[in-house]
């Protein structure tokens, strides 16, 4: 059992990772879309979308970038006062803000993934030049948020689990 615990583990830490990839991507997605409008207006060429495409973009890294931050303990923690408590109060403390996220995480994640569902139910389109589906660019958010769900429920097992836990 531990050892398929700890396969479990891995693949988590390694999914996180990856959203970190996949997140840095969409910022230099970012970057390219707002250079090509930039061009764009310079050369006055219109081109149609590129506003809402770096938007889209935008929400994808961050939402794709939770999970990874949460996981390198680069979130805003309240560490400061967790830190001077003794050992046992620490344990409960940190247990009980763990579960705090638990609960604000799967309510995103819930929400999200609503909106999405009910985005694609009604065919709503975006109100830019493109009119894209918007359950497209939310179904990559509603991924990321479930995805920061999954960190969050995986930090707070292993700290139930683990009385010797300590974010990394």
């Amino acid at each position: 059992m531990s050892n398929l615990l700890t396969r479990v583990d891995q693949a988590l830490n390694t999914l996180y990772r990856y959203c970190g990839y996949v997140a840095a991507l969409c910022l230099i997605l970012i970057g390219v879309l707002v250079c090509l409008s930039i061009v764009s207006r310079l050369a006055s060429v219109y081109v149609p979308g590129l506003t809402e495409y770096s938007g889209y973009a935008m929400a994808a890294a961050s939402f794709l970038a939770l999970s990874y931050a949460f996981h390198e303990n680069a979130h805003v923690r309240v560490e400061i006062l967790i830190s001077r408590l003794p050992r046992k109060s620490r344990y409960i403390a940190e247990v009980w803000c763990l579960s705090i996220a638990v609960c604000v995480s799967v309510y995103l994640s819930w929400y999200m993934i609503r909106l999405t569902y009910y985005s694609w139910k009604f065919h709503e389109f975006s109100e830019g030049a493109d009119a894209i589906l918007l359950w497209k660019p939310q179904s990559v958010v509603a991924v990321g948020s479930v995805l920061v769900a999954v960190a969050v429920i995986h930090h707070f097992l292993k700290c139930l689990f683990s009385r010797s836990y300590q974010p990394r």
